[in-house]
Formats: C-alpha cells, sequence, structure tokens
C-alpha cells in the first residue's frame, strides 16, 4: 500500500489550534503534564490489610518523580460502602478509613508540593451513595434537601398502585427508577440502585458541590477530574427513550437522547471553571477541570468553552483506549488529525490509552507492543495520562468469580469484570509483589510479577520502565513540547509521525502489525534525511541506541526493516547512550561496594 500524508498543512493548521502560538508564550503546568493515573486500592498496601492506602502512596511519590509523573490523578478514596469500588461516595469531605484518615491525605497532598508534583482527584458528583446524608434527608422530605435528588410520583396505574415513571435504563441493573417506600416515590439513578443521581437543576445543591470544589482546593488540590458527566443532566419531560432498531430494552439496545450529554452540561462546565478560577486568584495556580466524557472530538471540545466563557480545559480524549490489535495506522492517523481540526485556539490536547474500565493495552495489542505504544503516546503533544503499571507493560489477569470485587461488572450487555486492569502494582520479585505483606491481597497479583516489576526493570536497561523514563525525558525537551506534529501512514500496517522544532526533528515509526515492514519514510516525508540516528528502540527492534536507521532506497541502499509491533524513536542529532539505571539503584551498587572493601579490610587488612 502506498503511503499516505494524512495531515493538512502543518502551519496553518498548527496556527489553528493555538500550538505553534504555545511557542511564543510561556505554557501553563497543565498543558504538556505527564499525569499519573493511581486506582488506590491497588497501589501500595502500607499496613498489611491487603488493600493499597494513602501512606502507600505516600510511601511510593519518589518512584513516580524519578519516572518523571508531574501530576498525580487521585482516584475515590471518600468515604463509601463500596458497592461501585469508591464510586458511590457517602462522605465527599472524607476519606474511607480503609484508605486512612483525613490527616493522612493531608500528609500525603503536602509530600506531593514538596516534590513539585499537582494532585487532581475524582470528583463523582453525578450521584451519591444512598447511604449518604443527603440522600437520607431527601428521602425523609426534609424541605433543604427535598429536591437534592430526582424524584417521580411514577405512572398511576390505580389508587394504591403506580409503575416507574418511564422507559430509562441502567447502564448497571435494569430500570434507571427505584421505589422509596419511605418517600413514596421513585427516585433515579443512571447507575446502581445504591447510587442516586443528583439534581444539578437544583440551585441550591450546585452551590453545595462548588463548595466541595473550594474544599479541596484549600487543602491544595489542583483539579478535578468529573466523573461520569455524560449523565450529569436529564430531559425533564420525562419521555421514553428510543429502542435501536433491532435492539432490545437495555442499556446498548436503546438510543439515550434523553438521559446523556444534555446541553447544560457545557454550562455547568464552565460554571465549575468560574469556581476554580476563583481559587486560582487566590494562590496564583491553575487549577485543572477535566471531563469524562465519551464521543467525537468535535463534540467533545465544547466542553472546553471559549476565550470568553472558558470551560474544561481537558474534556478526555479516550479514543485509543478502545483501539485493539486490529488498530490501523489510518485509524490511529484519523484520531490524531481529528483533535488537530476541532481544537480551538489555546486548547490543549491529551491522550489516554489505558484506564481503570477497559483492558490494558499489552492485553489488547499483545505484550511485545508496550513499547512502541509508549512511544506513541508519550511524544505527542498535550496532557498524557498513565494508568498506574503502564511503564512496566501490565497486563490484565483472569479474575475468578470467587475473587471479583467489582460486584457490578459493566452491564448486562456486557458480563465481563472490570477487575481485570485493576490489579496490584509490582514492585519487586518478594511476596505480592512487594504490594503487601497480608497473606491474600484484595485482588490477585498477575503471577509475572516475578519478572515484571518496578525493581528487576530499573536493573535493567533495556526494560519497559527504562525505555519509558527516556521518552519521558525526551518528552520534557522544547522540541516535544512545542514542536510541530505531522502524522503519516507510511505502509498498511506502519504508522508514523514527527516532531519538528527548527532544525531538530523527531520521528516516531511504529509496526504494528504482525509482519516485518521495510520503513522507508523519506518516500513519504521529503524533508527527512536519507538516515536518522536511534534515540530509542523498542526492546523487540533488535536496533541499540545510537544506531543508523536507513529511511530511503535510493542510490542502491534498501531502506531499513522493523520486526512486528517494534518501534523506533529517531533523530537527525547524535543520540547519546545513558545508564537506565536509576540513582537507588546504584546508590545500592555503592554501598554495596563499601561493604565489600569494609569486610574485606577486617579480613584480610593486609590486602587494602
Amino acid at each position: 500500500m502506498q503511503g499516505i500524508h494524512v495531515t493538512v498543512l502543518s502551519g496553518i493548521l498548527m496556527s489553528l489550534t493555538g500550538w505553534t502560538s504555545a511557542q511564543h508564550r510561556q505554557q501553563d503546568w497543565y498543558e504538556t503534564t505527564l499525569e499519573y493515573q493511581i486506582y488506590p486500592r491497588s497501589f501500595k498496601d502500607s499496613d498489611g490489610d491487603g488493600t493499597g492506602d494513602i501512606k502507600g502512596i505516600i510511601e511510593k511519590l519518589d518512584y513516580l518523580a524519578d519516572i518523571g509523573v508531574e501530576t498525580i490523578w487521585l482516584q475515590p478514596f471518600y468515604k463509601s460502602p463500596m458497592r461501585d469500588n469508591g464510586y458511590d461516595v457517602s462522605d465527599f469531605r472524607a476519606p474511607d478509613p480503609m484508605f486512612g484518615s483525613m490527616d493522612d491525605v493531608k500528609n500525603m497532598i503536602r509530600a506531593i508540593k514538596e516534590r513539585g508534583m499537582k494532585l487532581v482527584i475524582d470528583f463523582v458528583v453525578n450521584h451519591s451513595s444512598d447511604e449518604h446524608e443527603w440522600f437520607k434527608l431527601s428521602e425523609q422530605g426534609v424541605e433543604a434537601y427535598k429536591d437534592y435528588y430526582i424524584w417521580n410520583d411514577g405512572k398511576k396505574i390505580n389508587e394504591t398502585h403506580s409503575e416507574v415513571p418511564n422507559n430509562w435504563v441502567s447502564i448497571f441493573e435494569g430500570s434507571a427508577w427505584t421505589w422509596s417506600p419511605i418517600r413514596k416515590q421513585y427516585y433515579y439513578h443512571a447507575f446502581a440502585i445504591k447510587q442516586p443521581d443528583l439534581n444539578f437543576r437544583n440551585p441550591k445543591l450546585r452551590e453545595e458541590i462548588n463548595d466541595l470544589m473550594r474544599f479541596w482546593m484549600d487543602l491544595g488540590v489542583d483539579g478535578f477530574r468529573v466523573d461520569a458527566a455524560k449523565w450529569l443532566f436529564e430531559a425533564t419531560h420525562l419521555l421514553d427513550e428510543p429502542i435501536r432498531p433491532g435492539g432490545r430494552h437495555t442499556w446498548f439496545g436503546m438510543n439515550h437522547i434523553y438521559t446523556t450529554s444534555q446541553p447544560e452540561s457545557f454550562d455547568l462546565a464552565r460554571e465549575w471553571r468560574m469556581t476554580m478560577e476563583e481559587q486560582k486568584k487566590k494562590d496564583g495556580i491553575t487549577k485543572l477541570l477535566s471531563i469524562e466524557e465519551f464521543g467525537t472530538a468535535d463534540y467533545l471540545v465544547k466542553y472546553m468553552g471559549n476565550s470568553t466563557h472558558p470551560g474544561a480545559q481537558m474534556p478526555f480524549n479516550f479514543h485509543f483506549k478502545m483501539l485493539t490489535y486490529e488498530a490501523t495506522p489510518a485509524r490511529i492517523a484519523q484520531i490524531i488529525r481529528d483533535w488537530q481540526k476541532f481544537l480551538p485556539e489555546g486548547g490543549v490536547f491529551n491522550w489516554a490509552a489505558e484506564s481503570h474500565d477497559r483492558p490494558r493495552l499489552p492485553t489488547r495489542m499483545g505484550p511485545e507492543a508496550a513499547d512502541s505504544w509508549n512511544m506513541l503516546q508519550i511524544l505527542l503533544p498535550g496532557i498524557l495520562n498513565v494508568y498506574y503499571g503502564m511503564e512496566l507493560g501490565m497486563e490484565d489477569y483472569f479474575i475468578r468469580p470467587d475473587q471479583r470485587k467489582d460486584a457490578i461488572g459493566r452491564n448486562e450487555d456486557d458480563p465481563t469484570t472490570r477487575d481485570t486492569s485493576r490489579t496490584p502494582m509490582m514492585w519487586d520479585d518478594t511476596k505480592n509483589a512487594g504490594f503487601s505483606t497480608a497473606e491474600k491481597t484484595w485482588l490477585p497479583v498477575h503471577p509475572n510479577y516475578f519478572q515484571k516489576n518496578v525493581k528487576s526493570q530499573l536493573a535493567d536497561p533495556h526494560s519497559h520502565l527504562n525505555t519509558f523514563k527516556r521518552l519521558v525525558k525526551l518528552r520534557k525537551t522544547p522540541i516535544i513540547k512545542l514542536g510541530r506534529l505531522d502524522t503519516y501512514v507510511l505502509s498498511e500496517w506502519v504508522f508514523m509521525y514527527t516532531r519538528i522544532l527548527e532544525n531538530e526533528t523527531v520521528l516516531v515509526i511504529v509496526n504494528l502489525g504482525t509482519e516485518t515492514e521495510k520503513i522507508c519514510a523519506k518516500n513519504i516525508a521529503r524533508d527527512l534525511p536519507d538516515s536518522m540516528t536511534v534515540h530509542t528502540p523498542s526492546f523487540n527492534s533488535r536496533f541499540k541506541i545510537g544506531d543508523k536507521v536507513t529511511l530511503t532506497s535510493t542510490g542502491g541502499q534498501s531502506c531499513s526493516e522493523l520486526r512486528p509491533k517494534a518501534g523506533l524513536v529517531l533523530t537527525n542529532t547524535p543520540a547519546v547512550p545513558e545508564p537506565a539505571v536509576s540513582s537507588s539503584a546504584a546508590l545500592n551498587h555503592f554501598i554495596c561496594l563499601i561493604v565489600l572493601a569494609v569486610g574485606i579490610s577486617i579480613l584480610a587488612p593486609g590486602i587494602l
């Protein structure tokens, strides 16, 4: 297949997106940040109960700083009955005891700041737990809280009975309406029965949520990731939603035109941004508002607002995390091009290829693709989200039914468990991968921990982790922060892009296919040199740092070849190999030498 250049007039395009203009101003902290997503139950257990906690996160902050993390996104740690693993909050202002105390949270925030990092927390406000005090008061009809949730009498059958108000369904459990024998009305829940939806048409509730934001920002939180923004509003007319042609009365069988993605959500994002801008006036630090939504780029950018009425800086771009091994270079190029096309002036790109709700990349793409996909993501412009363990090439693990903690799963059309991508972080090759000293961890550790762990990978210069660190170091240079982006479909299964700043060029090239491919990049990117130098190779590429890669078949030479699932980062400047071992590993080595020398001096003083 002949190569195709898929970027549109790069200079004009970058001017439209505001990317070129970024070269002429000081970028704000969030615009190029590497955000590391921590699922708190699975990161590090400090007290031996088998569950990760706040003190465990504090314990590993130096590791995060060492690998180049700039922002931590912490998933729900609030008090919760854990019906939906913390996404059913019973107190928005307190941590769940399983994670620690409020003092632990304050110590964590302080420790993060001391290391020059930022903290973004999950903001789960589409719904609460039915054990939240607000819901109890609303169910009892207490006037101040009466309309904090969505209540309805239902359709009257006779003088004593009624039925659900309409055909709306929950994404998890049948009807989205549940009868309250206390209030004698139905309440609405887009998710589980024990997760009643909050009513954002109530001004008092909206101000209550703004106060929550102020509470956490006053404690030092730098931003919020709004969970389930797609479900924040529902139509007030309560008409039935249409069933898709050939569909069933289930979540995926219906067209959710009245219960998701309502236009009022954009206004709410702007309101929250105003609250965060008020805080910025107090401490001088921009606060990041990110929105969990799903849709095309032209739809998602509506959350960003405009220069007069700014909204969220980051509506999540989840398109990469929906891809599988069947994804073609043309599809990847299309995803990037769509964001280039629709991003408003001053807007920032963002990329997320893994999450707690989807299978991990090596599981979807094959474990051999871990390095190449990290290359693809890390060197793109904008915000990068890294799910914990992605730097190790962590894979999903089979979870038996008797081991499952995801009580709800996904829904009746997709009964698989989300636990598979939430297994504990693998720190070393000791029991439970160094995650916990407990006899049994909350979810089982992946059995490949004895080889795919932080300690062993730090010691191996060719590991996924050290490749990740080298890429992150390059990410922090001007060419990646400010350089122009051009994307190319080199062949049916080879994707590449360039980052160009003045006379410097970085070329990222990945083979997504299952056969060895020639990489004649100069055939379609005419300004590239005939050969370039390897800055970073994937472990399976056969290339080494500093090798020359031939990009053209002219002049009697043949293009270099790239193995299946392999990737390369090339530069037009010499690549200086560097020892990819951590400072802590070097220190341990130095200490061992000292101990050895002391031992020798004691046993045989004449030797020294």
